[in-house]
């Protein structure tokens, strides 16, 4: 009895049993502010750590724009450089009463009649020997890859040659007059191949024939200033007239008459005009425009 109250009394006194207790000294004592800056400390170097590890990427793109704005920029150089030797077209036009011989790109030529017009790719040549033509005119074509003329009528194509084309509205005709020519009708497709002496013509409908043992000095006498006329109607051969003087020349109706003879462009267009209508029984008077026909 006396033994427990001895011992209760040594639990109730708290300074005597926290005396009597073996002193313990602990390892780590540090205040709660010391250890928030060490923890921030800490974040501010892995921030910075981080940082310093992105900065190459980011001059990476910084140094990749330019490069991909200037592989832009030539880009846009090289298309629109394309497209301007792609699609610039040069045209040479020969006017009422004048004789053209116009240059191709290789070397070729075109000796063109009055009131005809070529019109072609001079940047994109190698690429394309491709002429539009209305008209007439005499082609000397240069060797090479194939070389085409196309007219609203039909298209020529070559491999080197000489040929005349005669494309006026309805009429389309080539002559050739050394090497080999193809005419294909733009119509029906239709086609024909001739060598020298031949001629191609193609029909409204689109049929092509050809002719053997053409007259080839009267077919191309043009170049020589001289133009032949067989059977051909009144109003063409005054087509022609006014072609090569640059005049007009009226009339109040249809004669239906047929021309057969020549003429000289050396020759005054008086003469000219003298010659044909006398021929036909018709009376011509000169006026502020040219001249005016009648029967």
């Amino acid at each position: 009895m006396k033994n427990e109250e001895l011992h209760n009394e040594q639990w109730t006194n708290d300074d005597d049993l926290m005396k009597s207790l073996p002193k313990v000294e602990l390892p780590y004592s540090r205040s709660k502010e010391d250890v928030w800056e060490e923890m921030e400390a800490l974040l501010a170097d892995e921030s910075q750590e981080k940082k310093s590890f992105e900065e190459p990427k980011e001059v990476k793109v910084r140094m990749l724009r330019p490069l991909l704005l200037s592989v832009a920029a030539l880009l846009i150089v090289l298309l629109g450089t394309t497209a301007f030797f792609r699609l610039y077209i040069k045209t040479v036009n020969a006017l009422a009463g004048q004789h053209l011989t116009a240059l191709l790109p290789d070397g070729s030529s075109i000796e063109l009649n009055a009131g005809s017009v070529i019109k072609y790719n001079p940047f994109w040549w190698r690429f394309n020997r491709q002429v539009q033509f209305e008209g007439e005119g005499f082609f000397k074509v240069q060797k090479g890859k194939s070389f085409e003329v196309v007219s609203s009528m039909g298209r020529t194509i070559v491999l080197g040659t000489s040929f005349n084309i005669y494309a006026r509205k309805t009429d389309y005709k080539v002559t050739c007059y050394t090497g080999k020519v193809r005419v294909v009708s733009v119509v029906s497709g239709e086609s024909t191949d001739i060598t020298p002496n031949m001629q191609a013509t193609i029909k409204n409908n689109g049929r092509v024939l050809s002719t053997e043992e053409i007259n080839m000095s009267e077919t191309i006498s043009w170049v020589n200033e001289m133009f032949y006329f067989t059977g051909t109607p009144i109003e063409d051969v005054f087509d022609e007239v006014e072609r090569q003087y640059g005049i007009t020349i009226k009339s109040s109706e249809h004669f239906g008459y047929v021309y057969t003879g020549n003429f000289s462009r050396e020759r005054s267009v008086d003469d000219v005009m003298h010659m044909i209508c006398r021929s036909m029984g018709l009376n011509f008077e000169k006026t502020s425009y040219g001249y005016k026909v009648s029967k």
